[in-house]
């Protein structure tokens, strides 16, 4: 199943999507954890925490 993940930056009370990236998992959990290997890559989430938001 390929999952759409938006990673955002939480700016005066909004969410500002980053980046998206389209993920193939067998399961939200599975989705979870390849999106949080992914949040690690991105240059903002060393200064700035980024969310993660999954949708299918």
């Amino acid at each position: 199943m390929f999952f759409e993940v938006d990673f955002a930056l939480r700016i005066n009370g909004n969410y500002q999507t980053i980046h998206t990236a389209f993920v193939s998992a067998d399961s939200v959990s599975e989705c979870i954890d390849k999106a949080e290997g992914i949040r690690d890559e991105l240059p903002q989430s060393k200064k700035q925490h980024v969310h993660i938001f999954i949708g299918d």
